[in-house]
């Protein structure tokens, strides 16, 4: 769906679920209601001069019926807007959610990184529901009230162009007060939907580092840093409902000022014999049918400026370009080799490189391991293989294919990655073991389970594979989750593996396990493993270590212990389950 520039309410129109054809039934069934109102005060008029005072009861009688009829018409009329319009905005509203949401999955890793994670949600939740609110209510005060005040105004001046002349005097006042509470309270409700967004990302943040908040004694200060953004949300609502103090009780004391002054013209009129005293009764209801929807339409502009401001922020994530994309005439790799081929590639996240004009080739059925100091570039080289980014400079290729001309679905689908804290949705250790491959039978997962030794896991648990997990895998320990994430890169059988430090926060006992799990995923398949582990890294046919993105040394494992080098001094430093001596060899 091609991007809009327009950020404001207008945008929505594009959401809309019903034809336009529909829509003007809808605003015709909201004209013929808002008709109706008129023509009951019509009737009224009526009744009192031609009926009351002429002492003709059946002009009454008949005046009294036509009025009950149009209005029990009036009544199925509004009940046929209200569901229809309350359709129309909560259908436009699943759109837009869908159409964010959808977006969002197409983002690259760089927006997720670059953006706190509780403005993300905000997007599609406060910012959401406060269009949802405009649309489930506000939708049918917009078309009612302010087909009624039309219509309204016109038949004051059809009623009686004096009076109507009369009322025009009141109008300009109640226009200039409700334009000034227009300016602030654009600004107030922009400024409210901002606090909720800082509040509600202090609030994730907080969640997902409430650990290590309650590790270090932090609670203090995330408590008074929470304090002072609950506070500056409290005062920003506060000034909004200031403004709406002063300005709602002002329109109705201007409803109140044109009440009197009519009623005070009309004696006259109506002393003089100009007005009939049904004619000016029907104009003071038809005068309530005048300011009555103002202040309703007033009222609802607060709603409107707060939804304004959230489709703004919306419209921010809308806009936002898909950094990794497939081009239209992308190629699509129906079965890959798996050979790689990463071509004097220079990468950066900001401004200083994080890999420098780096060359590594993988062949098809091949392992290769990348070793090195924390920011190095290793988990980066792994990223741009499995295009979560773009190379700034050089080639990343695969089966001689540049990944940027490549269907990004397609290829993905025959790429496995295993993280180092591998994230386990809700559900159970069987739903998360399909996850890559959802069509596969239970046969197929207890066959998976079983070959990376996941049945013993499950074995602790009364339900086995049924047990249910709770996000992010809590009550399984790590080298739990990571048995449970690569039974699932093995069950999606992909053509490239990706292991980024997949044994670098287990246990021993865990670490055996993993161990004896990885000899099955990587059989067959093209590989890359990011490790610390030396333990993990024998198993490479190739060995690169990367310093400050650069290549500094590659070869067999054996062969780089036994040279004098980067990769053992690395060796002698981590604290591995392999001991090195200063010849390299191995107790």
């Amino acid at each position: 769906m091609p991007r809009s520039r327009r950020q404001g309410l207008s945008r929505l129109l594009r959401y809309v679920p019903v034809s336009s054809a529909r829509f003007a039934v809808l605003a015709g069934a909201a004209a013929l209601t808002a008709g109706v109102q008129v023509a009951g005060w019509a009737l009224i008029r009526d009744a009192v001069d031609n009926g009351m005072a002429a002492r003709d009861s059946g002009r009454l009688e008949l005046d009294v019926a036509v009025y009950v009829a149009i209005n029990a018409l009036a009544w199925a009329l509004g009940a046929f807007v209200v569901r229809g319009l309350a359709a129309l905005g909560q259908g436009l509203i699943l759109n837009l959610r869908r159409d964010l949401f959808g977006h969002l999955t197409t983002l690259s890793l760089r927006f997720f990184s670059e953006q706190r994670a509780g403005w993300i949600i905000a997007r599609l939740t406060s910012d959401v529901d406060a269009i949802s609110d405009v649309l489930s209510e506000g939708l049918l005060t917009l078309v009612a009230s302010g087909l009624t005040f039309v219509v309204a105004l016109l038949a004051l001046f059809a009623l009686d162009v004096r009076l109507g002349l009369v009322t025009l005097v009141i109008l300009p006042p109640a226009l200039v007060v409700t334009r000034i509470y227009q300016v602030k309270a654009h600004r107030a409700f922009t400024d409210v939907r901002n606090r909720i967004s800082s509040l509600t990302a202090q609030l994730a943040e907080s969640i997902a580092g409430m650990a290590v908040i309650q590790a270090f004694t932090r609670e203090a200060a995330f408590q008074a840093a929470f304090d002072d953004l609950n506070e500056a949300n409290r005062r920003s609502n506060q000034w909004s409902q200031t403004l709406s103090s002063l300005f709602f009780p002002a329109i109705e004391l201007l409803g109140a000022v044109a009440t009197a002054t009519v009623l005070y013209a009309g004696d006259r009129f109506h002393r003089e014999g100009h007005l009939t005293l049904g004619t000016l009764i029907a104009y003071i209801g038809l005068l309530s049918l005048l300011f009555n929807p103002l202040q309703e339409l007033s009222e609802l502009y607060g709603q409107v400026q707060s939804a304004g401001a959230a489709m703004v922020k919306i419209s921010t994530v809308l806009d936002t370009e898909p950094g990794i994309a497939s081009r239209p005439d992308a190629t699509t790799l129906a079965t890959i080799d798996g050979r790689i081929d990463i071509d004097a590639v220079t990468f950066a996240y900001g401004a200083t490189p994080v890999l420098r004009d780096v060359d590594l080739h993988v062949p098809a059925g091949g392992c290769v391991a990348l070793v090195g100091e924390s920011g190095g570039g290793k988990s980066t080289t792994a990223k741009l293989i499995a295009r979560f980014y773009d190379p700034g400079a050089g080639v990343v290729r695969v089966d001689g294919v540049d990944l940027r001309d490549v269907d990004l679905g397609a290829y993905r689908r025959q790429l496995g990655v295993v993280l180092q804290d591998p994230f386990l949705f809700s559900g159970t250790i069987a739903s998360n073991i399909r996850f890559a491959q959802p069509e596969a039978t239970d046969d197929a997962v207890r066959e998976v389970a079983a070959a990376v030794g996941i049945d013993r896991v499950a074995a602790r648990f009364v339900d086995g594979l049924d047990h249910a997990v709770r996000e992010g895998g809590a009550g399984l320990s790590a080298g739990e989750r990571q048995l449970i994430s690569i039974a699932r890169a093995l069950l999606a059988d992909p053509r490239i593996l990706i292991l980024d430090e997949a044994t670098s926060n287990i246990d021993r006992p865990s670490e055996v396990l993993i161990e004896r799990a990885l000899d099955s995923l990587l059989h067959g398949r093209t590989s890359l493993i990011v490790a610390h582990r030396l333990s993990t890294v024998r198993r490479a046919d190739e060995i690169v270590v990367l310093e400050h993105g650069r290549v500094v040394q590659r070869g067999a494992y054996d062969d780089l212990l036994a040279t004098d080098g980067a990769f053992r001094r690395l060796a002698r430093e981590l604290s591995a389950s392999v001991s090195v001596t200063p010849t390299g060899e191995q107790p």
